[in-house]
């Protein structure tokens, strides 16, 4: 933190300082982040630095303790030297770090990702709601920085996303408020049209703010710190309203259906393109074709961007905890079996599970060759 701050962090203070801090605030605060690749100009332990920032400021206004940030996270980009561990890695890390927590003494941990897929954030989660239920006296809460973000909006998000994003202008702004040593604007280029592996917007060397970054941030530490202290006090904090403002807000435009290319013999493929400018993550996903449902255990979705591992995933598979992305101006791939008597021309009916929370329906037709 650029900020001057109370120490907090669990790994820096003494016995008696912590037993003071915990007898004060019995709330734990635990940083998950991840080494990612986060274009030319960011490290990659953005995600880390995220949290814990956020973390760190959270605490100052309601109490507790902060533990070191982690890297073992799931759902990482395909890029260069990123380290992407299984999910159930991730969850008994998290269960058990939340336990030996609540043996010590603490009543509330926050577990707060910087790193946004959503599959993680659904993981968290279910994780500590179940520790929730099984340990009377203990509240363990799982979010997002981006839900803190979304839980300010009151319309629709208009312009370049400032909820979340990878490495364009929100966690470049952020990352200049908390570490701005690590940003290396000077290694992104001059050509604000330029696009960089890793960076999913505009070229944040001309889009960046610190001041807004660090606006942002204050921000979002005041609802955590709220919320923690409702937790602390016996309170509820609603687990899932921040997404659904999210995806309700930030995720305006439909997905359509677009042609792709010709599939196997007997297959049928359909390309579904995101025209916005946040990622889209699909926990669900149903065929009609001709009013008939196609079974989804023999439907595919393959996304072959940049960044994207490329591996078959089953409809049939989906869910909050294992989702499928299509990111900004990406088009992944469909493939279904061919509906008998159904031929080029015929109606597609699409339901879409959106992050776990919603529902939409997107309506084509068969492509003119197959």
């Amino acid at each position: 933190m650029v900020w001057p701050m109370a120490e907090r962090r669990y790994e820096h203070l003494h016995a008696a300082e912590l037993a003071a801090l915990v007898e004060a605030a019995p709330i734990a605060w635990v940083p998950i982040g991840t080494l990612e690749h986060h274009g030319p100009h960011l490290p990659f332990g953005v995600d880390g630095f995220t949290s814990h920032g956020l973390a760190l400021a959270a605490a100052e206004r309601a109490g507790g303790v902060v533990l070191p940030p982690t890297y073992l996270a799931c759902g990482c980009l395909d890029l260069p030297f990123t380290l992407s561990f299984p999910a159930e890695l991730v969850e008994a890390t998290v269960r058990e770090t939340v336990a030996r927590l609540a043996d010590r003494g603490f009543r509330v941990v926050v577990v707060l990702t910087g790193h946004g897929p959503l599959d993680l954030v659904h993981l968290l989660k279910r994780v500590c709601g179940e520790l929730t239920a099984a340990r009377p006296g203990l509240r363990a809460y799982g979010l997002c920085w981006l839900e803190l973000n979304a839980a300010a909006l009151d319309g629709p998000q208009e312009g370049e996303p400032r909820v979340i994003d990878h490495a364009a202008l929100v966690e470049t702004s952020w990352m200049q408020a908390l570490a701005p040593s690590l940003v290396r604007l000077d290694r992104l280029s001059e050509d604000p049209q330029a696009a960089h592996a890793g960076v999913y917007g505009p070229n944040p060397r001309f889009t960046a703010d610190p001041e807004w970054g660090r606006t942002a941030i204050e921000a979002a530490a005041d609802r955590l710190a709220e919320r923690a202290r409702r937790l602390l006090d016996g309170g509820e904090v609603e687990d899932l309203a921040d997404l659904r403002r999210f995806v309700d807000w930030c995720w305006p435009e439909p997905l359509q259906l677009t042609a792709a290319a010709p599939g196997r013999r007997g297959r049928v493929r359909l390309g579904l393109h995101n025209p916005g400018r946040a990622s889209r993550h699909l926990s669900a996903l149903r065929i009609e074709v001709a009013g008939a449902p196609v079974d989804p255990a023999e439907v595919r979705l393959v996304n072959d961007s940049p960044g994207e591992t490329g591996t078959p995933v089953s409809a049939a598979s989906l869910g909050p905890e294992s989702g499928f992305y299509v990111r900004r101006g990406q088009t992944a791939t469909i493939d279904l079996p061919e509906p008998p008597g159904a031929g080029p021309g015929a109606p597609v009916r699409l339901e879409l599970g959106l992050a776990g929370v919603t529902r939409r329906v997107v309506a084509g037709t068969l492509p003119t060759t197959s």
